[in-house]
């Protein structure tokens, strides 16, 4: 089973979305902040998907940079309220996906299974 984790500071949403992707057959961690995400990376490996924009000095981006720098294997997944070509650009160059908000949880579906499987 693909372990996924996600970072989501909106509590409904995070708990939502996360409902919906162990359905879709993912084990799930949550973590609420980029400080929390980077607590829980050091215990065990992930492929993440993480809002963008989060409370605290780490960002999703600083997330992702902390990642590959762990792991160049790590696939990730940035979900954003404010999709600029800045934001694609920076994804894209630390070889993550992005997915807009409001989040279409098909769409978060199918660049999951691409990026990771199932």
């Amino acid at each position: 089973m693909t372990v996924i984790l996600f970072v989501e500071d909106d509590a409904v949403c995070r708990r939502s979305i996360a409902h919906f992707l162990r359905l879709s057959g993912y084990e799930i961690h949550e973590a609420e902040n980029g400080e929390a995400a980077l607590s829980l990376l050091a215990t065990m490996q992930f492929d993440v998907v993480s809002d963008m924009n989060l409370p605290g000095k780490l960002k999703g981006i600083d997330i992702l940079d902390a990642l590959k720098a762990i792991d160049h294997n790590i696939e990730a997944i940035l979900i954003t309220g404010r999709g600029s070509e800045e934001i694609k650009s920076k994804a894209n160059s630390l070889g993550a996906d992005y997915v807009e908000k409001p989040v279409q949880l098909r769409e978060l579906e199918s660049t999951l299974q691409r990026r990771v499987g199932r």
